[in-house]
């Protein structure tokens, strides 16, 4: 992350994840989609931090899996103040 000194804009580099649905079916997938999946392009882009839409967490499967049974087990409401997390 960086700041433009000209407009004080804030900048960050990352990579895109898309949602299953948002690719063209002409893209391959592995197997058929999981719950919260996502898929992580191998482009970075530079977008200005504002745009970024919230934070979440992009696990790999292992990760992901202890994660999901370690929230299945703190009940309901607590879930809600987490951030969500995706399978990449």
């Amino acid at each position: 992350m960086w700041e433009d000194n000209k407009t004080r804009s804030k900048w960050v580099i990352g990579s895109r994840c898309y949602f299953p649905g948002d690719l063209p079916e002409e893209v391959g997938r592995p197997c058929a989609p999981e719950s919260n999946e996502v898929y992580e392009s191998n482009h970075d882009i530079t977008v200005m931090a504002g745009l970024i839409q919230g934070p979440c967490e992009v696990l790999p499967s292992s990760k992901f899996n202890e994660e999901s049974q370690r929230r299945a087990h703190l009940g309901n409401g607590t879930n809600e103040r987490l951030r969500p997390v995706y399978l990449c």
